[in-house]
């Protein structure tokens, strides 16, 4: 079920290649360290304690921007098979349409606001 234009589709899937391309290169050159791609920076002994606990919550902020970015492209990656498979803008819960306006707004999401709303309500539950 296509509710999209061969344009808009077209244009959307450009964006998510192009943010795939920016998280790649996020992900193996800035966190490269934490993928072991080049090795940590690593402190000497003589280090003052208050320089040890900053790199540890600078790693630790470092470490979630990192996931973050991986969980990202992750749902890139879910959309572009759903471009693929014909059922980008279908909502993966209820099969609705999802619109234009709010795939423009965040291009690889995969529900209708109806479905995302209960999704999130759901997982708030949970937490």
């Amino acid at each position: 079920m296509t509710t999209l234009t061969d344009s808009e589709l077209g244009l959307l899937q450009q964006r998510l290649c192009e943010r795939r391309r920016e998280l790649l290169a996020a992900l193996h050159g800035e966190y490269g360290d934490l993928a072991g791609a080049r090795p940590p920076e690593v402190l000497g002994p003589e280090s003052h304690p208050d320089e040890t606990a900053s790199r540890k919550a600078r790693d630790a902020l470092r470490t979630a921007l990192a996931q973050h970015d991986f969980d990202e492209l992750q749902q890139i990656d879910a959309a572009l098979t759903r471009i693929t498979a014909g059922r980008y803008d279908a909502c993966v819960e209820c099969g609705d349409p999802i619109s234009y306006e709010r795939l423009v707004a965040a291009p690889y999401t995969a529900r209708c606001v109806s479905c995302q709303a209960a999704f999130e309500r759901h997982r708030a539950t949970r937490q």
